[in-house]
């Protein structure tokens, strides 16, 4: 194995343990020496890749957040994500999905960024803290903008995006089964009523999108 390789598996063994550590005790209440000794790497490495316990919790997010992207593109397969053409019913359902899955996947990361915002008020002047949703709304920024959607319009799809569609999707991956297990209620009945949902707002935001669309550059 290279000295590349090396580094790179180094780097990722760090990251998986930073995960768990933060998730365990947080991040005011993570040790670096326990990172450390979780990796199996010496402490000064940590400090080489990352500068600082804040850069390391950074680029965790930054890490997790890349590869949702990557995965949400992936559920289109050849085709342009950003075509609205694309978006029946069909797609709309398998890009829901995949960004679930992928949400799913990375709980502990958002259970994390979730609970440091209500833990540590303060904290929420941390731009990093919130750049875990500023993927979402850039993408959305862009996206709209290139529709030549008015700009009021895209504050209004921005707001519905985040408020209807990111952040319930957060918070249903974080704590879905276990507001379940603690009401009482039947988790697959649970998952699909809330897929449904969201089907349902992700099929009338495109609706949206197409309208402004439409209204701004209205067929021959």
């Amino acid at each position: 194995m290279s000295g590349k390789e090396n580094g790179q598996e180094s780097r990722q063994k760090i990251l998986d343990a930073a995960l768990d550590v933060f998730y365990e005790a947080g991040f005011d209440g993570a040790r670096m020496d326990r990172i450390a000794k979780r990796a199996g790497v010496n402490q000064a490495l940590i400090y080489y890749y990352f500068q600082s316990k804040k850069g390391l919790f950074a680029e965790l997010i930054d890490a997790n957040i890349r590869e949702m992207i990557l995965e949400k593109k992936k559920a289109v397969g050849e085709k342009d994500i950003y075509d609205l053409d694309i978006y029946d019913a069909d797609v709309i359902r398998k890009v829901v999905d995949q960004v679930m899955a992928a949400l799913k996947k990375r709980e502990k990361i958002f259970s994390i960024v979730l609970g440091e915002i209500f833990r540590n008020p303060s904290r929420q002047t941390d731009p990093k803290i919130f750049e875990a949703f500023l993927p979402s709304i850039q993408e959305s920024r862009r996206w709209m903008s290139s529709l030549g959607i008015c700009q009021m319009d895209i504050d209004r799809g921005v707001i519905a995006a985040v408020f209807f569609g990111s952040l319930p999707m957060i918070t249903y991956a974080t704590l879905g089964e276990k507001l379940a297990d603690h009401y009482g209620l039947d988790k697959e009945n649970l998952r699909e009523i809330f897929t449904g949902l969201l089907y349902h707002f992700s099929e009338d935001y495109v609706g949206f999108l197409k309208d402004r669309t439409e209204s701004k550059f209205p067929p021959d």
